[in-house]
């Protein structure tokens, strides 16, 4: 996403609730905006089919034909304007070039809007001219208040206008009255100030949208977290005992099946002498040896690792043999081992782990199954550390 500040105006004088990012809040007021303009297409084509019949209605209409035109082809020019600043914005893209297209668009709409008001004769019929007038003035108010999350192009439009139609009256004073020119600047005036009233609600409906949005997805990651916690060690990410229970709960393959119990060796001296956070940084590392082990056997669902508390650790294998069982119980003792090569900034340390492995038989409680494997861990300790020893 672009750095740049890619929209027009101020979020003056609305009152924020929770941090939230002005850009979103600026994006959002202008999609709603574009949004609206494009659902305005029907107004647009009543209002030149209603400029076409009061000019229609005009005894030489040349010249307000060729006005006519040129206001139509400025409202074409705006639509492609308008929809290309909306692509973008959707695309988060850059928006230069497309805001100052649209900017050079709402300067031809106020200036052929202003023409439209050319003096006619006196043998023009009233209603004509009343026609014409009106829709030029609904025009002004509908497009100020529709470009209302865009005050720059807004103030564009009607500067425009207010300048054409004085140029006009100034061009024809014989025509028009001079004083006409302050009441145009007084309408102009208060179609601004209603328009920017707009723009400040329309900011508020983007912040309240954006601030829900976030607020959103603030309860959908806390939810998330809390459902990994309930299901995952926090510090290694392995699950826990509750989603051991509830893995052994559905167990029902006939498979064989072995239990891994993991100890890492004089894990109290490794605390004692180099403070929990590195025993911390242990912990995660084991952790990750057994996550990567595992996944080498094939699908890791098949073999899951949980950490049951502390330093100790449990492995599920399904599908190998006793043999197998025995090779890979070996083969993560010495990828254990082997994490002493990750903490050379803590000379004499000593990372080990025993291993206690025993078959869950098929009807066997995973209590029964567990408890051997336990067994054979402590057998492991008690004749020297870093073995893996298989339970009778």
């Amino acid at each position: 996403m672009s750095n740049e500040r890619p929209f027009d105006g101020e979020l003056a004088g609305v009152t924020s609730r929770v941090p939230v990012d002005d850009y979103e809040i600026e994006r959002e007021a202008v999609i709603a905006m574009l949004e609206r303009e494009r659902r305005s297409l029907t107004a647009s084509l009543v209002a030149l089919s209603l400029l076409a019949i009061g000019v229609a209605m005009l005894p030489n209409p040349g010249l307000m034909v060729v006005l006519l035109a040129l206001r139509v082809v400025s409202f074409l020019f705006t639509r492609t304007a308008a929809s290309r600043l909306e692509k973008k914005v959707r695309a988060r893209d850059p928006l230069r070039r497309s805001r100052w297209i649209l900017f050079g668009a709402m300067l031809l709409t106020g200036v052929t809007l202003a023409l439209m008001l050319w003096p006619q004769p006196q043998a023009a019929p009233p209603v004509a001219v009343a026609l014409i007038q009106i829709v030029i003035i609904v025009a002004i108010t509908l497009i100020s208040v529709t470009l209302a999350a865009l005050p720059a192009s807004r103030d564009a439009m009607l500067f425009a206008f207010w300048g054409t139609a004085s140029a006009l009256i100034l061009l024809h004073p014989a025509d028009i009255d001079p004083m006409l020119i302050a009441v145009i600047t007084l309408g102009v005036t208060g179609v601004r100030i209603y328009s920017a009233n707009t723009g400040q609600h329309m900011r508020s409906s983007a912040r309240i949208l954006v601030e829900n949005r976030e607020l959103s997805e603030d309860l959908a990651d806390a939810l998330a977290h809390a459902e990994f916690l309930s299901w995952r060690d926090p510090l290694t990410g392995l699950f826990n005992r509750r989603m051991l229970f509830e893995e052994t709960r559905k167990e029902r393959s006939a498979r064989a099946r072995h239990l891994l119990t993991i100890d890492l060796d004089r894990f109290k001296a490794i605390n004692d002498t180099f403070g929990h956070g590195v025993g911390d940084h242990v912990l995660i590392a084991a952790a990750d040896a057994i996550r990567d082990w595992s996944a080498s056997l094939g699908d890791p669902d098949e073999h899951p690792a949980f950490r049951l508390g502390g330093e100790e650790f449990l492995v599920i294998l399904r599908g190998l043999d006793d043999t197998a069982a025995l090779d890979q119980a070996e083969r993560l003792r010495m990828q254990i081992s082997a994490l002493e090569d990750q903490f050379t900034d803590h000379p004499g340390i000593a990372i080990s782990a025993s291993i206690g492995l025993s078959a869950w038989r098929f009807g066997e409680s995973l209590d029964d199954a567990l408890m051997r494997a336990d067994i054979a861990c402590y057998e492991a300790k008690n004749t020297g550390r870093n073995k893996v020893r298989r339970a009778a």
